[in-house]
């Protein structure tokens, strides 16, 4: 048993652990900064690093969409269970700014492990000549109070980096630091570490074609 740094708001496990064991064992690639390659598909890679007693995530992939529709996405909280793989709930806290934000997700964890919560204080920014935009939220754990039954997750720190790289199209990378409490079994780090953050980036990929996104255009992104 061992700590993980669970795949936070987006990136959540199955109930099932019969999915684990269908998994091929992992054939490790080490790149210079100390992330392990674990695996593509879907044109989805999936990286992750040991980090004290936890672990880090790094998910990279390409879409179709625009930086308007990507920060319609992250600003719709309440639809985040349409895209975030096994997230029981969200809704904004508080709306500070169109670049700040906190908002509240529930995670839901394979029974009998109790489910974790947390609240996320984020940050958006665009580079006005690359228009780069990144994504940056914080645990903010005592912004409310905490809820019977359900486990507080008090360190995380995750990242969204978006880059046009043609018209139309984006290359996307997240990044996760978080750690939700107590022991968890291996085939649930497993699961942490592949299914979820590829499964998120498909339901992404996809809600992003939709005319809602695609269409929208905002006064404080640029193209």
């Amino acid at each position: 048993m061992r700590q993980l740094s669970f795949p936070s708001v987006f990136i959540l496990l199955t109930r099932s652990a019969a999915l684990f064991v269908t998994q091929t064992p992992l054939i490790a690639q080490f790149s210079e900064e100390g992330w392990v390659f674990k695996g593509q598909q879907d044109n989805i890679q999936v990286y992750y690093r040991r980090t004290e007693d936890v672990h880090e995530l790094k998910v990279a992939t390409t879409m179709r969409g625009t930086l308007s529709g990507v920060v319609r996405l992250f600003d719709d909280v309440p639809n985040y269970p349409k895209w975030g793989y096994r997230l029981r709930s969200a809704r904004l806290v508080q709306r500070v700014s169109e670049v700040e934000m906190y908002y509240y997700v529930c995670l839901d964890f394979p029974w009998p492990l109790s489910d974790r919560d947390l609240i996320m204080h984020t940050h958006l920014k665009q580079d006005p000549n690359t228009r780069i935009l990144t994504s940056t939220s914080r645990a903010a754990p005592d912004r409310l109070p905490e809820e019977e039954g359900t486990v507080r997750i008090r360190k995380a720190h995750s990242k969204w980096v978006i880059t046009p790289v043609a018209p139309g199209l984006l290359s996307v990378e997240y990044y996760l630091y978080s750690n939700p409490g107590g022991h968890l079994p291996d085939w649930l780090i497993n699961m942490a570490l592949d299914v979820g953050p590829r499964q998120t980036l498909k339901n992404m990929r996809a809600l992003l074609l939709d005319p809602s996104y695609q269409n929208v255009r905002l006064a404080h992104i640029r193209e």
